[in-house]
């Protein structure tokens, strides 16, 4: 596939489930059968994590971990609410800052025409400034300026639409504010990657011990 056709998938698959957590998740399943809205809202899920390319031990695990919910979700040993707090703690984990980061690699950086060196320092640029948008200690003022760089935000939407054909001057650009925004917020270089399979559990963990009620 092309760099224009990968960026509209990853794109999509990002925004699908980004727009579960936001809750449509919930309402397809409330607005159809249990079973049916389960089976959909998990094929979903587990395409998104498909496309991250995430090493096969971390997507094996997910890919449990989704089934073992759904099937509880189905037997109704997990409630509507309980699924709720799962979608709103995979939200606010890690998961999606580090995805958008990976598809920014996969889709710009490793489709571009710069060298082998500047992809790593790229990469390492990314990271870096990944974990500070986590951290919050890169404020989100400064995370949207360097984030127009490669994309633009939709109002009405509330969404980053990211730019289909990004030139190596753009990329080079982005790399480079993305690196000064983590210098600025002192983000150390020596960061350990992100276990996607550990952050998800995590969060439908602390969702699951969740007193019910509790916001």
């Amino acid at each position: 596939m092309s760099g224009c056709q990968k960026v509209a998938i990853g794109c999509f698959i990002l925004t699908i489930i980004l727009c579960l957590t936001c809750g449509l998740g919930i309402w397809w399943i409330t607005a159809n059968l249990r079973t049916v809205g389960t089976r959909m809202t998990r094929a979903m899920l587990k395409l998104g994590i498909q496309e991250m390319k995430l090493p096969d031990d971390q997507q094996s695990r997910i890919f449990d971990r989704i089934d073992n919910v759904s099937q509880q979700f189905q037997e109704e040993k997990i409630s509507f609410e309980q699924l709720e707090r799962i979608f709103q703690k995979l939200a606010e984990s890690p998961l999606f800052p580090a995805g958008s980061a990976l598809l920014a690699e996969r889709v710009y950086l490793d489709q571009s025409g710069l060298g082998d060196d500047e992809k790593e320092a790229g990469k390492l640029a990314i990271r870096r400034f990944t974990r500070g948008s986590l951290e919050q200690s890169i404020s989100e003022q400064r995370n949207g300026d360097v984030l127009d760089i490669i994309s633009t935000w939709n109002p009405e939407t509330k969404n980053r639409e990211f730019l289909e054909n990004l030139s190596d001057q753009q990329l080079r650009h982005f790399i480079a504010e993305a690196k000064r925004a983590a210098d600025e917020a002192d983000v150390v270089e020596n960061i350990p990657e992100i276990n996607f399979a550990d952050e998800f559990d995590r969060a439908i963990d602390q969702a699951l011990s969740e007193e019910p009620g509790k916001p």
